[in-house]
């Protein structure tokens, strides 16, 4: 026990000596040593986004969590041992002059047996799974405790609190709603040609090429990967000459278009830049020389400048609008009932926003009832009956409210496991819900709104590298990444697991800036301003067996967006 208040923290009081004696009791149920546990409670924290010192409620989830486990694992015990019996064949000895009266398993007596069966007992039919009886929308354990949990809807977080909330609704001048980018159209994918789509990719590196000198006021570039004595100007995409493993500043390579220097590779010398930040993919220019013609030594890294602003009539004769953002996924992991997704548009059924964006997946193939293949009903169905005819209920109660959705390629719902998406389709139809394409640009009475819904900031962040940074704040850092490089996913090659195809590149491209930028990541919920665009991670509506955040958004009638937003987070 002393070990286990020593690992954990936890002092003599009467909750942390509650605590001690569960953590104990886990040890001696599953026969771990308080030092395994210690690593599974971690990982559990880090999951669910939980405190790191145990408290006894999320210890009894990770009871559920380590019971789940302990039942997978005995199941694949149980099917390695099961070997297959099969009787061998006899031998008919009756020619080699050995008598075989008792001679089985001869057809007329198989068949005999088969059919002469009147007094035989019916035999009880099994279900083939353990999960086959139980109903997918059942609520679990952690549902119901989701359900009456104390604190709901908490504010955790604002910017430009200062700023009112939109007030009463007023229904004489409704939300306009329009797409600034035309939605994607269904595509075929896994049909990229290497040459197509290296010169989709060398096509991006020359037109982020031609901003950085038009930006710059360049006369010319030249070829870095030649031997020169004076310096000279280049740009290319910034990779690694390690196979695997992670960039660092020991093998940073520059990888040139055609156009400059027949997509060669030069190795790059950053020991006199004084300040930099770089991941795989980014295009950047460079300024520096080459003397040998082996490496190129940069005196100083030329940044991409920022998309251009869109003019727009911002309509100042309207009520500020209010907006809900949410991610996916809406149900916990211990089942398919969706309690979280339900109990969000009660809050919106209050509160009545003149927007409600959700952002899949809606049902993910991750989950682990999907995963493991617990689940009886299709995708669809679940679709159906626990998102759309929720939906369709709130849509009724709310006259003056829109949804948007947006896909994931986790979801199971849709053909395109991959990024880019075009929306999901008919999959509920009425007039005031929209289907959005993965990325989109959208207007709001105005308000130009850009989202993706790929966590490329969580991506970034585990490739990127950098030396006093000019930035300090990583976040900002990390959104400004995707706004310089004019694409919602700069990577490259891309995070394991992500699925993009080349032929589509256009339609991931940042092609103006936005006032709003919504990027869902798994990092901690935030809102920043970042060169006056007002970046948001709403966070995840669920964390594993936790409830998550979302965030709520004020958009007041005025051409200073920045500084005319007010933005709300919230803990569900």
């Amino acid at each position: 026990m002393s070990d286990i208040k020593q690992l954990f923290s936890l002092d003599d009081s009467s909750k942390d000596q509650e605590v001690a004696n569960e953590l104990s009791s886990l040890c001696t149920l599953y026969s771990i040593t308080p030092e395994v546990l210690k690593n599974k409670w971690e990982a559990f924290a880090l999951t669910t986004g939980c405190a790191l010192k145990p408290s006894l409620p999320y210890v009894k989830h990770l009871k559920n969590s380590l019971q789940r486990d302990f039942d997978r694992q005995m199941k694949t015990q149980k099917k390695v041992k099961r070997a297959v019996v099969t009787k061998k064949p006899r031998v008919d000895l009756s020619d080699y002059g050995i008598k075989t009266d008792n001679q089985e398993d001869s057809v007329e007596s198989f068949m005999s047996n088969m059919f002469s069966s009147s007094n035989a007992r019916p035999t009880k039919v099994m279900p083939l799974t353990p999960s086959a009886s139980l109903n997918d929308t059942q609520i679990s354990q952690v549902s119901s405790q989701f359900l009456t949990r104390k604190a709901a809807h908490v504010m955790d977080g604002q910017y430009n609190p200062h700023l009112s909330l939109r007030g009463d609704y007023t229904e004489d001048k409704p939300t306009m709603f329009n797409h600034l980018q035309d939605p994607i159209k269904p595509y075929r994918f896994m049909y990229e040609k290497t040459r197509e789509k290296a010169d989709m990719m060398d096509e991006h590196i020359d037109y982020i090429g031609s901003l950085i000198r038009e930006h710059y006021s360049i006369e010319a570039f030249a070829n870095p990967a030649r031997a020169t004595q004076e310096p000279i100007y280049a740009y290319g995409r910034i990779c690694s000459d390690a196979s695997e493993g992670r960039l660092n500043d020991q093998s940073v390579l520059l990888q040139l278009s055609r156009d400059v220097g027949m997509g060669k590779r030069v190795r790059l010398n950053l020991a006199k830049v004084s300040d930099y930040t770089l991941f795989p993919g980014q295009i950047v220019g460079v300024f520096g020389t080459n003397m040998r013609g082996d490496v190129f030594h940069v005196d100083q890294f030329l940044l991409p400048p920022m998309p251009n602003n869109i003019e727009s009539d911002i309509l100042t004769d309207r009520k500020p609008v209010e907006m809900i953002v949410a991610s996916g996924p809406y149900t916990l992991d211990d089942d398919l009932s969706y309690q979280p997704l339900e109990d969000l548009l009660k809050k919106c059924e209050q509160d009545q926003p003149n927007v409600l964006l959700l952002m899949g997946p809606f049902l993910s193939a991750h989950h682990p009832r999907v995963a493991s293949g617990k689940i009886e009903s299709m995708p669809e169905e679940v679709f159906h009956n626990q998102i759309a005819k929720r939906l369709e209920q709130f849509l009724e109660k709310s006259q003056h409210s829109h949804v948007l959705l947006m896909p994931h390629a986790d979801d199971m719902i849709q053909y395109f496991p991959l990024y880019p998406q075009p929306p999901l389709g008919n999959t509920i139809r009425h007039g005031r819900l929209h289907q959005l394409s993965n990325p989109a640009q959208i207007s709001i009475n105005g308000h130009n709104i850009s989202a993706s819904n790929m966590d490329i900031l969580f991506k970034l962040a585990k490739e990127e590298i950098s030396k006093s940074p000019e930035h300090t704040d990583r976040f900002s850092r990390l959104v400004r990444h995707v706004l310089q490089q004019h694409t919602y996913y700069p990577l490259y090659p891309h995070a394991l697991g992500d699925s993009i195809d080349a032929s589509q590149l256009v339609n991931i491209q940042v092609s103006w800036l936005p006032d709003i930028l919504i990027l869902p990541s798994q990092f901690k919920y935030f809102v920043k301003n970042v060169d006056d665009v007002v970046c948001i991670n709403p966070g995840h509506l669920c964390k594993s067996l936790a409830a998550g955040s979302y965030a709520r958004v004020v958009l007041h009638p005025t051409t200073d967006v920045n500084n005319q937003v007010r933005v709300d987070l919230f803990k569900l």
